[in-house]
């Protein structure tokens, strides 16, 4: 397979991803795969040599020495041409990494990304100030550039499930492949460095074999929190502690302020910047390894410190789940002074038993051989030409009100789809005619089609008819047949557009009840039915006048008064107040109505009403004495009282 690898950093430059890519290249050469670089120099002209392609860039002095090359490259598209790619792999996504997808595109290659970085760590950088709003403004912009980065590509490479979990969290899509960076283990191997070498590093910084020393290998930056190992030395109880640092970056004076800071100066040696070549010595010549970063995507250097056999101690990180077993090959802490613990325990054991942990350290590598990285590595690049091979082609765009309509085409099977995208999906993916879209992003929004003749649908229903949230969700699971949530996205998107509103649906629905004649208590009930927070059902009771409700009761007491004539005077009022209470009128409005209807005739009138009543009801009756008492009974009940019945009855 013809591989190439495109990358904004290359050698002499020395940083994990050049090591990534370095160890990559030399690997997949080794099992007969033929790789080329595309990267950048501080020249002005292209240079190819050795199947490394330099395209002219501009140092970044501020920024660790990087180069910035510009993503239009007229004369470099001649050279990449000629190599005859299989596969596209960018490693990063500045200049070069933009140019690289832009080759992948024109050549209608497969593209491959390596997520190395976790950018979200290194905020700060912009951010001087280490204002709140500015960083989480930051790491929204970092999570839809990640998203797209990602899900513009065939497939992505995770160095660890630490980086693949947090690209799944930004909305990658496509899949996500972990694969370790691989290591030259044998270059690590102790037993194959030359003893008098090792010895000499000791002795160039004065430390004796006594000396118990600590080594951190990398760049010197704040994310790294190199401050908490200086500040460690200062709690360790062991007078022989020392800390060597190696490497070299933008904050050392930062870190020098910190070493005065803690007054261990006679404790902590900053060694400075090494070729790569000598870094198996650095690590063979000290005691232990130690790093407080958290920021790393796979912990390149606990991997070389373990394969030269040093015991490592780390802060707890999901990278270091597979390389530090607590007390086997090596220590967590959280905090400067836990570090300190750790370390007066691991060098209060003897030189034996520190040395019988290192075949552990080792063990712990076996994962990380680079003969293992170029095989993941070629089994993602066949997945990705497979996936690729199974792409559709956009043929077509047309645009409706709601959503976007694609006609898609796949040589494969000469086969013809057509599918509906929301205007939102089609603008993030950056379609247009003759862009390449994998098949299984197909195959995930083909199952979402129901869903969108269902937004349509649910779409002409609420324009037709006021409808509530609740009633909505309702008619997208009972009418529609949707998930929960899928239901739930139509709510709260219909929402956001405004063409629902529970508030406004309360204020207007309560409103017009209001006026047809309702009580507050009906039009409560009423809205709970249809599903409306309390919230909203309190606002709207409490636009309701006063004046409205007391007109209602009156008008409902009049028409109750017609069933009443037949009651006493003392009855009346009070069965009329009870059937407006039972209304969900108060009871001071129900009163003031009952009060108000101006009742027409006396109890004389009314007894007479309810005795003539009364007879058709027991006449059938033919015992003349049980139906004098089923009458007496009768108008008692309608409030009359002894006198007035015996009176009646006598008459």
């Amino acid at each position: 397979m013809r591989v190439g690898l495109f990358t904004d950093t290359y050698l002499p430059d020395i940083n994990g991803v050049v090591s990534s890519v370095q160890t990559l290249k030399e690997s997949l050469e080794k099992i007969g795969h033929i790789v080329y670089v595309i990267s950048n120099h501080h020249g002005s002209t292209i240079e190819m040599d050795d199947h490394v392609l330099r395209l002219p860039g501009i140092e970044l002095k501020g920024f660790y020495g990087y180069k910035m090359s510009s993503p239009i490259q007229f004369e470099a598209e001649k050279y990449v041409r000629k190599m005859n790619l299989d596969v596209i792999h960018v490693q990063t996504e500045a200049g070069i990494g933009i140019f690289a997808r832009h080759m992948a595109k024109t050549l209608q290659l497969p593209l491959v990304y390596t997520y190395h970085t976790m950018y979200e760590d290194y905020t700060h950088y912009l951010n001087p100030l280490d204002s709140k709003i500015v960083t989480n403004v930051e790491k929204k912009i970092i999570g839809i550039v990640s998203s797209y980065l990602g899900n513009s590509a065939q497939a992505v490479i995770a160095p660890s499930e630490k980086t693949k979990q947090a690209l799944l969290s930004y909305g990658v899509t496509t899949p996500v492949y972990v694969v370790p960076t691989g290591l030259d283990i044998e270059a690590f191997n102790r037993d194959k460095l030359d003893p008098q070498r090792v010895a000499s590093i000791r002795e160039e910084y004065s430390l004796s074999k006594e000396d118990h020393v600590v080594v951190f290998v990398g760049r010197i930056a704040k994310e790294k929190m190199i401050d908490m190992l200086i500040e460690s030395v200062a709690y360790v109880k062991d007078e022989k502690i020392k800390l060597v640092i190696v490497g070299g970056g933008v904050d050392e004076e930062f870190y020098y302020d910190v070493m005065k800071k803690f007054n261990v100066e006679d404790k902590v040696i900053f060694a400075g910047r090494k070729p790569k070549g000598d870094i198996p010595y650095y690590y063979a010549a000290f005691d232990c390894f130690a790093s407080a970063s958290t920021t790393e995507t796979q912990g390149m250097t606990y991997i070389e410190a373990l394969a030269t056999g040093l015991c490592v101690f780390g802060r707890r990180d999901p990278v270091l789940d597979e390389l530090v077993y607590e007390d086997e090959t090596g220590y967590y802490f959280d905090n400067a002074k836990e570090l300190a613990e750790k370390l007066d325990y691991f060098f209060g054991k003897t030189k034996e038993e520190r040395d019988a942990m290192c075949q552990a350290c080792v063990e712990k590598t076996s994962p990380y051989k680079t003969s293992t990285f170029a095989h993941k590595a070629y089994a993602v690049y066949e997945q990705a030409l497979n996936d690729y091979k199974m792409c559709y082609t956009v043929e077509g765009i047309q645009f409706e009100e709601d959503y976007v309509k694609l006609s898609l085409y796949r040589e494969y099977g000469k086969e013809v789809k057509r599918l509906v995208f929301s205007p939102n999906e089609f603008f993030d993916m950056k379609l247009e005619v003759g862009t390449k879209i994998d098949s299984y992003v197909v195959d995930s929004y083909e199952s979402l089609q129901d869903y969108y003749v269902a937004f349509s649908q649910c779409k002409n229903h609420v324009f037709r008819k006021d409808y509530t949230g609740y009633e909505l969700y309702q008619y997208c699971i009972q009418k529609q047949g949707l998930l929960e949530e899928e239901a739930e996205l139509i709510v709260e998107t219909f929402k956001k557009r405004k063409w629902i509103d529970d508030e406004r649906y309360a204020l207007e629905k309560a409103d017009y009840w209001h006026s047809n004649g309702f009580s507050k208590k009906e039009i409560e009930m009423k809205l709970l039915k249809k599903g409306v927070s309390k919230e909203y059902i309190q606002m709207a009771l409490d636009s309701l006048g006063e004046s409205v409700e007391l007109l209602n009761a009156k008008k409902l007491a009049k028409k109750l008064s017609t069933n009443v004539k037949e009651k006493s005077e003392s009855l009346r009022e009070q069965s009329i107040v009870n059937k407006l209470i039972q209304k969900g009128y108060d009871s001071t409005i129900a009163k003031e109505a009952a009060r108000n209807i101006g009742f027409l005739g006396s109890d004389e009138d009314s007894i007479l009403l309810a005795y003539r009543k009364a007879q058709r009801l027991y006449n059938s009756v033919g015992d003349n004495a049980i139906r004098r008492n089923k009458i007496k009974k009768y108008l008692f009940t309608q409030g009359y009282s002894t006198e007035q019945i015996d009176d009646i009855m006598e008459e």
